[in-house]
């Protein structure tokens, strides 16, 4: 059976051929001419569609451009307030150190009149009395925080009378207060407007229950006034309590046995059988 076989019709290939010796054959004029006819036919067309796509990317950039615009703006409106907020917290900052500064100066000019010292040591402690002692031989009492409020033996207490006393005994929820007045109570001490040390001690109290102690260790050259009294003050020397606490009043003074120094009877705040609610001293330093 014989096959079919398709060949290229001869006469399309014959075509071409003609044509392409016919304008081989064709004139270098007619050449440029009719080349210069097709390009001005499709130049339009070619034309539009480059002013189309240069169309397309000019609304594109300037709408591209509109919100780089608007985002910038906002950018730099964000950056203008930043600075605005900047300076007028740096204005604002310079306006409080002056107000500090100003305010640490009227401390240490309160410090310096109040005879008070720039820095503390103590941390303080607020409990209430839970028991109070208050008999000939022994004045003490009893509070209601002890070793799990950090408390020790040796803490110094006061109250807004001045100087009560320290502890003399710490237990696991309660103290014991060794008054001022207690005979067994000594510290070192001073006169006020007087740096000089002195030593006081306690000497029980008097009928009605105020309590009262004795000034050892005065200077020869103090001379009190008739009618007249001095304050006894705290000393930073004993390490127990701040300087310029209250301690007592002191009236009267007399020649020491020896004569070198004198001596003075100390009448105590007679608030102190009265209190309620005291402060402990805690060393600050201590664990």
């Amino acid at each position: 059976m014989a096959h079919n076989i398709q060949r290229p019709k001869r006469k399309s290939l014959l075509l071409w051929g003609f044509l392409l010796v016919f304008w081989f054959l064709l004139p270098l004029s007619w050449k440029v001419t009719t080349k210069s006819s097709f390009e001005e036919f499709h130049a339009p067309i070619w034309e539009a569609s480059t002013r189309i796509q240069d169309l397309t990317h000019f609304w594109g950039h300037v709408s591209d451009s509109k919100k780089t615009l608007i985002e910038k703006g906002r950018d730099h409106q964000r950056i203008l307030s930043d600075a605005k907020h900047q300076i007028s917290s740096i204005d604002h900052l310079k306006v409080e150190l002056q107000r500090l500064k100003e305010l640490k100066s009227q401390i240490q000019k309160l410090e310096t009149t109040l005879e008070l010292e720039a820095k503390t040591k103590f941390t303080p402690t607020i409990s209430r009395i839970s028991l109070r002692n208050l008999s000939g031989w022994n004045q003490s009492f009893r509070i209601s925080k002890g070793q799990r409020d950090f408390l020790q033996v040796g803490n110094g207490v006061i109250s807004f009378c001045g100087i009560v006393g320290r502890l003399e005994q710490v237990y696991e929820t309660s103290s014991q207060i060794q008054l001022i007045s207690n005979k067994s109570f000594r510290m070192v001490a001073h006169l006020k407007g007087d740096n000089r040390p002195v030593t006081f001690q306690g000497n029980g109290v008097l009928p009605g229950g105020q309590g009262q102690g004795i000034l050892y260790d005065i200077p020869a050259d103090v001379i009190i006034p008739k009618g007249n009294d001095i304050q006894v003050v705290s000393s930073n020397l004993s390490g127990t309590y701040p300087k310029g606490l209250h301690i007592g009043i002191i009236s009267e003074l007399t020649p020491s046995v020896d004569g070198v120094f004198k001596v003075g009877k100390v009448l105590l705040s007679p608030q102190l059988s009265l209190l309620s609610e005291v402060t402990i001293l805690k060393d600050s330093y201590a664990k």
